[in-house]
């Protein structure tokens, strides 16, 4: 499970040294070194382990709520901005240019755990979605009211 959060600095060519405990998961629990970078809702970029980002086109032929087109769409929209990478042996991955401009991810990156996978955000977008987020469920969950 990706948990926690670590600020790194992209080099110039998109090249991203993950923390060594969110190798160690894809490495160890995954058994691969592939990934793939997927932008979702709010141009947020997530990397996903191979086996997550299957399970996740799989979910989408099991919502009932939707309809064929839907499916078909979410399916498509999914894999169509998606991109696959391998972690090099020095446990860097290298993110698409164009995939950083759209989470407006430049040096820095916040590489926050979000447990099958990991969100790569700007500090300063980090920062305003924790300023601005909903409490609501998080009031459910500890039991606040």
């Amino acid at each position: 499970m990706f948990v926690g959060q670590s600020k790194h600095t992209i080099t110039k060519d998109g090249r991203l040294s993950l923390p060594s405990k969110m190798r160690d998961v894809i490495s160890q629990k995954y058994e691969s070194e592939e990934v793939y970078f997927v932008l979702i809702a709010g141009n947020i970029l997530c990397v996903y382990p191979e086996k997550e980002f299957e399970k996740a086109i799989e979910r989408i032929a099991e919502i009932q709520e939707s309809s064929l087109q839907e499916m078909a769409q979410l399916e498509r929209d999914m894999c169509a901005n998606a991109e696959s990478s391998k972690i090099d042996g020095s446990g860097r991955i290298v993110i698409p240019q164009d995939m950083r401009d759209s989470a407006k991810i430049d040096q820095e990156v916040l590489i926050v755990g979000a447990r099958t996978h990991i969100e790569l955000w700007s500090p300063g977008r980090w920062e305003s979605y924790q300023e601005n987020r909903t409490t609501d469920v998080m009031r459910k969950w500890t039991g606040a009211r």
